[in-house]
């Protein structure tokens, strides 16, 4: 095996001479390709790195290497690749006492894990790397993070939680001009999807005002990223001259970088503002060519959907614009759906690994030697502990994709809970109610792929968006069905046909009365219970009376109608008992890693808020 790297083969044969040696090899491996902004071979590339924290000299070194390894995969987008080397690099910091590293490389696993839409690891990472930072007062590194975790928010449609991450950033970073440059683009970003475009523009012109020039390629792609946010802001308010040059301005320093990133985005602000300055034909063709280059190259192909979508709205051939809606929807299934069983793999892998330092499998070995184990056997780990275990990287990403209408993070797990409710209500026996307590949470894992604007619309779907949205129960059962668990059939059952209704006019198959299997049933009924007593964005809570009002006047039309009766005896009584059902159905929840990390993150939020309105107070005051 040999690798290529800036016209030099250089044998694997040849990191064999020495341990100084191979740290040697391995860092002019790594500086050339960060210097050239390629590599042709980056699965042994990251073999070699990840091979560093073996070596027993100058761990420091080591650590450096790593990190900026780290930063080639992700401007390269390998993020995967990325994040293997990131943990190394993590672990090597905390052995080594390193926290200031250590700080960084958590900081990298967060923006690795968000590029590879692992929201949950990304949070997690955030929170400890902020924990760290802040315990070693390092301001700049915190900052980072808070720029970073806002970044992994607005990949998730969180939006506006996006922007409270960056203007706490902006309170923190002081005089750093490259900072605020970043912290004032990703704001104008998430005004952009609020529609709050003057104040958008506001802070796009401050970020290009506060920027010096870039000087290597990260800092490259990051005005590439700028110019085609201005360009967009500015097609928001027909300033089309303005947004041609705001792209061809994009596309000088798309040219200066080697990254296939800043070419596919400096190619969407062309396409766009050609669009709408009057020349479809022109754009339309650029925005094609640049999908094909996007789909080869694995960058950015959902921005260039999404651009392709808009210019042939804006032109009027809206049912060209579904079509490309559509393939964007599927592209991001596909994504995400491979995204979901690579974080399944990796989870099961590490669950394998617990045990001693076997070797990497792939999933189904993996799964295979956690059934066969001699401690499953003699019954010490109980079936069910290994399906818990095994779903819970699937039960993650559930709650995270809930997190666009249901902030608290809870809804997954009050469904979950209540579903086990009604099953012991309904004769289940033990193994299944414990079964489709933790089955019901990944109810709609599926809706992954469904666009923030249909998700979150206000208004009521049309027919178009309303066939999209129902494409999240097969999506969410074809992942689960693809991922190699155990057990795992209920929870697919269950995220398929949990919209089904009892008189055969639910989707996605139109099945009737007991044709539905039992657990779809059951969940229909919490889900729906659940949705209708909290608040979303397009809705009111409900009182839990006229929720029971409502479920009953649906009784043998949606839902089971002995099922029905169960329910509104079960919910009826834990009321009368003084229940406070929330407290009740989402104390797994409240205990889970993801939701922690949520609540430390949102908890640091919530000072700065207060300590900036208390010094608003006292500065009042003083005025006074």
């Amino acid at each position: 095996m040999r690798l290529f790297c800036k016209g030099n083969f250089v044998s694997i044969k040849d990191f064999d001479e020495s341990r100084a040696g191979e740290l040697l090899k391995a860092e002019e491996l790594i500086l050339e390709a960060l210097k050239s902004g390629s590599c042709a071979d980056p699965r042994l590339l990251e073999a070699t790195v990840i091979r560093l924290d073996s070596l027993s000299v100058d761990k420091a070194r080591q650590l450096k290497l790593m990190l900026d390894a780290v930063r080639f995969f992700y401007i390269n987008g390998q993020s995967e690749r990325g994040l293997n080397v990131a943990e190394k690099a993590r672990n090597l910091s905390l052995a080594i006492a390193d926290g200031l590293s250590a700080a960084v490389a958590l900081t990298l696993i967060g923006v690795c894990a968000a590029d590879t839409g692992n929201l949950p690891k990304a949070m997690e990472a955030y929170a400890d790397g902020l924990s760290l930072a802040q315990k070693n007062g390092d301001k700049v590194q915190e900052t980072k993070i808070w720029i970073n975790l806002g970044a992994a928010l607005i990949y998730s449609g969180l939006f506006n939680e996006a922007i409270g991450c960056f203007s706490r950033a902006l309170e923190i970073s002081g005089d750093k001009p490259e900072l605020a440059a970043l912290i004032h683009l990703n704001i104008a970003l998430c005004c952009l999807n609020l529609d709050e475009i003057s104040r958008g523009i506001a802070a796009i012109r401050k970020s290009i005002d506060v920027s010096a020039e870039p000087a290597d390629a990260n800092a490259i792609l990051n005005r590439v990223i700028v110019e085609n946010t201005y360009t967009r802001l500015l097609i928001e308010i027909d300033d089309f001259a303005g947004a041609m040059e705001h792209a061809a301005i994009a596309r000088k320093y798309a040219t200066m970088s080697k990254s296939p990133r800043s070419d596919v985005t400096a190619s969407v602000a062309e396409g766009l503002a050609e669009v709408f300055s009057g020349q479809a034909d022109i754009g339309l063709s650029r925005l094609t060519r640049t999908l094909d280059r996007a789909k080869t190259l694995n960058v950015a192909t959902r921005e260039v959907l999404v651009a392709i979508v808009k210019a042939h709205e804006h032109i009027g051939q809206h049912d060209k614009a579904l079509a490309y809606l559509k393939e964007m929807l599927a592209s991001q299934r596909q994504t995400q759906e491979a995204n979901v069983l690579r974080h399944v793999e990796r989870h099961l892998q590490q669950l394998h690994l617990k045990e001693g330092n076997a070797p990497i499998e792939d999933s189904k070995q993996v799964i295979k030697r956690l059934e066969t184990r001699k401690e499953v056997l003699e019954g010490r780990i109980a079936k069910r502990e290994l399906f818990r275990q095994s779903v819970e990287s699937l039960e993650r990403l559930a709650v995270a994709t809930e997190l666009r209408d249901d902030s608290t993070g809870e809804h997954s797990y009050r469904v979950g809970r209540m579903s086990a409710l009604l099953a012991k209500e309904a004769g289940c026996d033990d193994e299944m109610v414990f079964m489709i307590d933790i089955a019901a949470r990944l109810h709609d894992i599926g809706k992954i792929a469904i666009p923030d604007g249909i998700l979150l619309k206000p208004g009521s779907l049309n027919a178009s968006e309303r066939e999209i949205m129902e494409m999240h129960a097969e999506a969410g059962a074809d992942v689960l069905a693809k991922s190699n668990i155990p057990q795992i059939q209920m929870a697919e059952e269950i995220a398929r046909f949990h919209h089904e209704r009892w008189d055969g006019e639910g989707y996605p198959k139109g099945l009737a009365g007991e044709a539905i299997p039992l657990a779809a049933r059951i969940a229909a009924l919490a889900d729906v219970f659940d949705a209708l007593t909290h608040a979303r964005p397009y809705k009111h809570a409900w009182s839990n009376e006229s929720a029971l009002t409502e479920i009953l006047a649906l009784r043998g039309k949606n839902f089971d109608p002995k099922l029905t009766d169960l329910f509104l005896g079960l919910v009826s009584r834990l009321i009368r008992e003084g229940h406070n059902l929330d407290e009740l159905l989402g104390e797994a929840a409240r205990k889970a890693s993801f939701n922690l990390a949520k609540g430390k993150i949102w908890d640091n939020l919530k000072m700065a808020k207060d300590e900036y309105q208390a010094n608003m107070s006292r500065m009042i005051e003083l005025q006074r």
